[in-house]
């Protein structure tokens, strides 16, 4: 396959928008930062703000159904309110120019080949542009037009217009077709980022970049490039040279201006020892309701000791009488408060007085530490607990729809499995349901979900040893559905990994004979992938 046909395929990218690209000694592609992108980071967006703020004014006093949307739309819901926006602004007019931009730059396109395949509604203005070309003594380089470049220092990638010669020097250029050159800065740095590039780039047909192919670039003048600015409807073309060493020094401060948005400058403020106290014990009671008053191992053989010696005497009836309402039996397995402990000890106790059974064997001094030890591990998780997760990026309704396809080839015990489980990480504070607030589709919860999809029906003693392995901890009794809406976005992203490779038999669980689960295969490769 030639260059020819490679640039007639369609464009990889990612679901950003990215173009997908194979850095050097990759192996899969990643997305890299459109240069677009980067150069308007130093824009002054005020006036563009206002502009859009008029466009949906007037789209809506334009459409009463927009108005009819408006009134009925939660307050709260940000992706209704958004798209609402977006299709008011467009019925105001808003994106007439682009259109029209970018079906001239089509044109154009045609026109660096061939200028009689323009079609007529754009002769006009393909005409002036070659008109002012001529004039100034400047030309198409041959193969130099909408071509791809890459920066790999930066992870920045995008497409230049074209390349323009006066016969010595090659000069990189864009074509501008709204009403006036505002935010000229911004323009400075796009074709400083593309004068500047590391390679021609073009993607081949392989989605694992395979068949990408990396060029030289020509040499272009890194200290001036062209701008060619034309209105639809025009029969003029003004050219302008635009200083592409100040568009590198303003690509660099624009560079450390995105940096240094993800530096985190706030901190909550320290708080006293016993106010830090009270705050954790209120964090293990929302996510562990009841947890800070749960007995332990010891209660429960001191307990089982002295119903045994209860039954033995021919009292068991008299215990099952008195058996307080609310406290569970020892086999069921559930948990016991602190609370509850007492009233069965209060019971046991009032049985041995009156069936004239001997004293009790003592409760063990340890059983209150045995509590507290308890309290300590819940203390542990909670700590893992952040004030608010990093729910990562919003993520498209068709992204989520998975989901819903996944799920489908489920039994209904699993589904319901998978309910119950989300259910109670809500309850604990902790949820894990796709949607956050405003009903936003978030990354987290996405990669939680999917991840539970594919791991639901293997049972939750495989689960729970992919959702340790993932976090790389055990749960150390911590419930299942907890762990889970802890996870971060690395952390789920791995256990969807995991999920995957149980899937396809790459990893495999394997029982043990004292009863514990372990994981064979190249978990390395699984967890990279």
């Amino acid at each position: 396959m030639n260059i020819d046909e490679l640039l007639t395929l369609p464009t990889r990218r990612d679901q950003w928008g990215r173009y997908k690209v194979l850095a050097p000694g990759a192996l899969v592609p990643v997305g890299y930062t459109r240069a677009t992108t980067i150069a308007k980071t130093l824009d002054d967006q005020q006036a563009l703000i206002e502009w859009k703020a008029r466009m949906v004014a007037i789209g809506i006093g334009a459409r009463p159904d927009l108005a009819a949307r408006a009134a009925v739309i939660d307050k709260e819901d940000r992706r209704a309110l958004n798209a609402l926006a977006e299709d008011a602004a467009t019925a105001g007019g808003a994106t007439i120019r682009r259109d029209q931009g970018t079906a001239m730059h089509s044109a154009f396109e045609k026109s660096w080949h061939d200028l009689s395949a323009v079609p007529a509604m754009f002769a006009t203005e393909a005409k002036a542009v070659h008109d002012a070309l001529e004039a100034a003594g400047l030309s198409v380089v041959e193969g130099m037009a909408e071509r791809m470049i890459v920066n790999d220092t930066y992870g920045v990638a995008g497409t230049f217009d074209l390349v323009l010669t006066d016969g010595e020097q090659f000069y990189v250029a864009d074509v501008k077709t709204g009403s006036s050159l505002m935010g000229a800065l911004s323009f400075a740095i796009q074709l400083s980022i593309y004068a500047g590039a590391d390679n021609l780039y073009t993607q081949g047909a392989a989605e694992d970049g395979s068949e990408d192919i990396r060029e030289a670039m020509p040499n272009l003048s890194r200290s001036a490039g062209v701008v060619l600015h034309i209105q639809p409807g025009s029969t003029v073309c003004d050219l302008h040279w635009i200083d592409l060493d100040a568009g590198a020094k303003a690509l660099e401060l624009a560079m450390q201006v995105r940096e240094m948005r993800k530096v985190k400058v706030l901190s909550k403020v320290a708080i006293s020892p016993a106010e830090q106290q009270a705050e954790t014990v209120a964090k293990v009671k929302a996510a562990f309701p009841g947890a800070e008053e749960l007995v332990g191992d010891v209660w429960r053989a001191w307990m089982r000791s002295r119903i045994a010696e209860i039954v033995e005497q021919g009292a068991k009836t008299s215990l099952l009488a008195a058996w307080p309402a609310g406290v569970p039996t020892l086999k069921s397995g559930l948990d016991i408060t602190d609370q509850q402990a007492k009233s069965l000890e209060d019971a046991c106790d009032e049985v041995e007085r009156e069936s004239g059974l001997g004293f009790p064997p003592p409760r063990p001094a340890s059983i209150r530490r045995a509590v507290e030890r308890d309290l300590e591990r819940w203390v542990s998780h909670v700590a893992q607990i952040p004030d608010a997760f990093d729910e990562g990026r919003e993520v498209t309704t068709k992204e989520a729809a998975v989901l819903k396809v996944m799920s489908a080839k489920f039994s209904p015990e699993v589904t319901e499995w998978v309910a119950k489980t989300i259910k109670d990480a809500a309850k604990a504070k902790l949820p894990i349901r796709v949607t956050g607030k405003g009903g936003a589709y978030t990354e987290r919860r996405l990669a939680i979900c999917t991840a539970l999809l594919f791991i639901a029906d293997l049972g939750p003693d495989i689960v729970t040893k992919l959702v340790e392995t993932a976090r790389n901890a055990p749960l150390d009794g911590l419930p299942l559905a907890n762990a889970l809406g802890m996870l971060t976005i690395p952390q789920a992203q791995r256990l969807l990994a995991l999920g995957k490779a149980v899937d396809e038999g790459t990893v495999t669980p394997i029982f043990e004979l004292d009863g514990g689960i372990s994981l064979s295969g190249d978990l390395g490769q699984a967890l990279a992938a």
